[in-house]
């Protein structure tokens, strides 16, 4: 069986309060474990520093759980009680999108509407065994093509709202429980180009206890690249928290007769195998979990793959950028690192489709001259065609060459 062990295997590259929180982002602490916290304990730790990254990386619950059971006595009481305070708060809040889950779930079951929820407080139990070691903000629900209008209909029935509508998911929001509901008819958005269906999912589903209730829940192989797809989403998005990690590690130490047959298979089909192996070199490097041989072999025949994890190991500690304000074409397209997706992607065909994808988007959207291009030059009607060309001078005027090719192609 696989263990979390040998804590300390980066143990030179980060502060000491982002080596406790990587010690104490688990919840099986093993002795190793145990005497590298007591160790870093008895440095000068900054605790509003280690909080802060906690919170943001989504693992206080887990901070909380590993401080109280290894050495609380090592942490100052102020520290303890908000942790305390926030794992009740976690709880509290774990346990209504649960029920608000359960009771959704009997409604669509009754309406004949087969949906699959994933992540929150699916993973929370089955793999956390607890519904308070892991925070979730919302609930995410994957449905079929041809459910989509039913399935909306007993939301708003609900008294939920539609606030918006990305294509490969819906997000709605309760008018006055501020419970938010996200519905996936894709883990990615298109551009992605990960071909998994409902219906193939669908057919390895398992049955899960939750509330006293039996929900389906996706098998272990699925949900394993499941994690790696949103992992990737958000590396390109510059966005990686270490929750993420946190849930495929704890996935792997749930299930250590994992069908790693299965698991490549799947990966193979869908084009992601650069992708699992970048999440388990993370695991293995962050949260030094030991992988079996056969894997640690397939990583040892990709060094692009501890490329990219040292790109990721470096954005992980660093502050999210805001979204910007700006809901353009641009600045949707700016915000991906689509250097770090070609790495990403093993398949020359999904490169080429995402280009086109982009490249049709920006055809239709990007290309299109708008009111600043005419408050900029104001032409007669008859030269009105001249728009197009100089709304790309005036893009490349206002953002500058050199930030075009930056963004193009800066390297991880």
């Amino acid at each position: 069986m696989q263990t979390l062990s040998q804590p300390g295997r980066s143990d030179t590259h980060f502060p000491p309060e982002n080596d406790l929180l990587l010690c104490c982002a688990r919840t099986h602490i093993d002795p190793a474990a145990k005497a590298k916290i007591h160790r870093l304990l008895q440095r000068s730790i900054d605790w509003p520093v280690l909080l802060q990254t906690a919170r943001r990386h989504g693992v206080l619950p887990l901070l909380n759980h590993t401080l109280e059971v290894t050495c609380p006595n090592a942490v100052p009481e102020y520290v303890l009680a908000q942790l305390r305070r926030n794992a009740y708060g976690t709880a509290l809040h774990n346990t209504r999108l649960t029920l608000e889950l359960l009771q959704l779930l009997q409604h669509l079951q009754a309406e004949g509407t087969a949906v699959i929820p994933f992540k929150g407080p699916i993973l929370a139990a089955s793999v956390y065994q607890n519904l308070g070691l892991r925070q979730f903000c919302d609930l995410d629900i994957l449905i079929p093509t041809e459910a989509q209008s039913k399935v909306y209909e007993v939301l708003i029935s609900r008294g939920y709202v539609l606030h918006k509508h990305l294509g490969w998911q819906s997000h709605f929001i309760h008018r006055t429980r501020h419970i938010n509901i996200d519905l996936h008819q894709r883990i990615t958005p298109e551009f992605f180009t990960y071909d998994i269906t409902f219906e193939e999912w669908w057919s390895r589903l398992e049955s899960l206890s939750l509330g006293g209730a039996t929900v389906q829940q996706l098998c272990p192989e699925d949900r394993l690249i499941l994690l790696c797809l949103t992992l990737g989403k958000d590396c390109c998005h510059w966005d990686v928290r270490l929750a993420q990690l946190c849930d495929a590690a704890e996935l792997l130490r749930r299930y250590p007769q994992l069908n790693w047959d299965q698991v490549w298979e799947q990966a193979h089909k869908v084009g992601c195998e650069r992708l699992l192996l970048l999440d388990l070199y993370l695991i293995q490097e962050l949260l030094t979990y030991d992988l079996p041989a056969p894997v640690s072999t397939r990583l040892a025949a990709n060094p692009i793959v501890a490329s990219l994890g040292t790109w990721v190991q470096e954005q992980l500690w660093q502050q999210a950028a805001p979204p910007p304000q700006d809901q353009s074409f641009w600045s949707f397209f700016w915000s991906y690192n689509h250097q770090v997706y070609f790495q990403l992607r093993e398949r020359p065909q999904d490169k080429l489709t995402y280009c086109w994808v982009w490249l049709r988007s920006w055809c239709s959207i990007g290309l299109i001259p708008n009111e600043a291009d005419r408050e900029w030059l104001l032409l007669p009607s008859r030269l009105r065609v001249l728009y197009y060309p100089l709304h790309l001078v005036r893009l490349v005027i206002k953002r500058g060459i050199q930030p075009i090719y930056t963004k193009l192609w800066r390297r991880p």
